[in-house]
């Protein structure tokens, strides 16, 4: 049977990962196999036009964690992903990798130990000095990145690094965070930050390795305009008291699962 509360949830947004989401989830599961904790994985797919389905599906039958898949029609945005699988999500924790595993799996230790510690959520930061940048972005995108972060400290919270892809929290904290969001695109990050210092949250800042690795899915022009109105929508919520209200999610289904150790659970 595959666990009703897991210890954790290993949250994975997918869009268009076909090539890569076999060896990233064979990686995941050779780290979470060897962890003290009940864990499951959940791949939420952000209306993906080739096979990551098919792909996860073969992979997942031969591996040890339960894995669940996710999906709806179209593709949404790697924020309203999120917002899905926060729904969707079982764990006491709960951790989101992008699917490139840009940030290795193995630096969640740190992450989940500071969660064990009482914090609600924990940022993989790139701008400490005890971080660890092995392979850069081009340049024009790291300079869009700190542009971005500049103005997010300018209008919305003080953070060193609001938009690298691997953050914990506590699960019940995290769900309700989600449940506020409102914004998709690549200032959802921004959001969910905002919000935890507007419940009073207790957040902390970590330091981890990271190298950017080809085949991102983002528009330099076109995300960047769109992460710049949303700040400008979030402070719009805010101001109109939006967030005191959940933003309910769309339909999803959850097209697969496996038990683990190559037991399939269900299809549909």
């Amino acid at each position: 049977m595959v666990e009703e509360r897991p210890h954790l949830t290993l949250l994975i947004p997918a869009y268009n990962e076909a090539l890569r989401i076999t060896d990233s989830l064979r990686v995941i599961d050779a780290y979470l196999s060897e962890r003290p904790f009940s864990s499951e994985i959940l791949i939420v797919d952000d209306g993906s036009v080739d096979d990551t389905g098919a792909a996860a599906h073969e992979a997942a039958l031969g591996l040890v964690t339960p894995i669940r898949f996710v999906r709806y029609g179209r593709n949404r945005g790697k924020g309203y992903a999120l917002k899905v699988g926060f729904d969707a999500a079982r764990g006491e924790r709960i951790l989101f990798t992008d699917s490139d595993l840009s940030t290795p799996i193995r630096e969640a230790e740190r992450m989940l130990e500071k969660i064990d510690e009482g914090f609600e959520m924990v940022i993989g930061t790139r701008k400490n000095a005890q971080a660890m940048i092995a392979v850069h972005q081009p340049r024009f995108r790291e300079f869009l990145g700190k542009a971005f972060t500049f103005l997010v400290r300018q209008l919305l919270i003080d953070v060193s690094d609001v938009t690298c892809g691997f953050k914990a929290f506590d699960g019940e904290a995290g769900r309700e965070l989600f449940a506020l969001s409102r914004v998709h695109d690549w200032s959802f990050d921004a959001e969910i930050l905002f919000l935890a210092q507007k419940r009073g949250g207790r957040f902390i800042e970590v330091p981890v390795y990271w190298e950017d690795r080809p085949g991102t899915k983002v528009s330099m022009l076109r995300d960047g305009v769109m992460a710049f109105l949303g700040l400008l929508r979030i402070r719009g919520y805010a101001l109109l008291g939006q967030y005191s209200s959940e933003k309910p999610v769309g339909e999803y289904q959850e097209q697969w699962s496996t038990q683990g150790r190559g037991m399939e659970a269900k299809s549909s």
